[in-house]
């Protein structure tokens, strides 16, 4: 099993805090303020890892719900070691996945998740409460970014689990929020999932307590939706 990395994890947490996981982006066709989808995320942790003197560059992986290879994450190489980084799940993966684990499993947030190695990739699990839903396999051998750079302008084109409706996620204080059209689901460890149903008001109120930049592009979804 792979060595974990604190200031990797450090960095994915931070991440997960103050950079959102949302379509607004998608849904508006504009470029946002802050966060974004997964190929955001990947830009953005990409930025930050090489600050470090690390060497990270893009990758992709398998969307399990789809069978598409439309999930952009990080690839990280450190000595003789290489994992994989991925904040754009729209989940609280907070993990360090690397190519010599054979079986790993974490938590976060009350979350449990699970990394298993299938041949040449890994399959990232997580637990929905009843039972164990396939959400990601990422090949392990690296990839060409520039090819999967290029891929960036069209990016929406192909077939997501969240084109239709408002994604919108964030870690605060050990929890985690996530909005699915207009449900509000909170997590958090040692607490059964709380669930609430918001009117637009709502919603609106309680993105602005934490990322008021962005209420500028929530209003103009909800009006287009009205």
């Amino acid at each position: 099993m792979g060595e974990l990395n604190a200031k990797l994890c450090a960095l994915l947490k931070n991440q997960l805090e103050t950079f959102p996981f949302h379509n607004l982006g998608q849904l508006l066709g504009k470029k946002v303020i802050n966060g974004g989808t997964c190929f955001d995320h990947a830009l953005s942790l990409r930025a930050h890892i090489t600050k470090m003197g690390l060497s990270a560059t893009l990758h992709e992986a398998e969307v399990c719900m789809t069978g598409l290879n439309s999930h952009r994450l990080i690839r990280v190489e450190s000595s003789d070691k290489v994992s994989f980084l991925d904040s754009g799940t729209g989940w609280p993966t907070i993990y360090q996945a690397h190519t010599c684990d054979i079986y790993r499993e974490y938590t976060s947030a009350g979350i449990r998740f699970r990394i298993v190695k299938e041949s040449n990739k890994l399959l990232v699990k997580r637990h929905d409460g009843r039972q164990w839903r396939d959400m990601n396999r990422i090949a392990l051998v690296a990839q060409n970014e520039e090819i999967i750079l290029s891929k960036y302008p069209n990016r929406y084109l192909q077939q997501l689990p969240y084109s239709q409706e408002l994604r919108f996620c964030w870690l605060m204080n050990e929890k985690f929020y996530r909005i699915t059209g207009f449900c509000l689901a909170v997590y958090e460890a040692g607490k059964n999932t709380q669930k609430f149903s918001l009117t637009p008001i709502e919603l609106l109120s309680f993105v602005q307590s934490s990322f008021p930049e962005l209420i500028s592009d929530l209003k103009i979804y909800l009006e287009s939706i009205s």
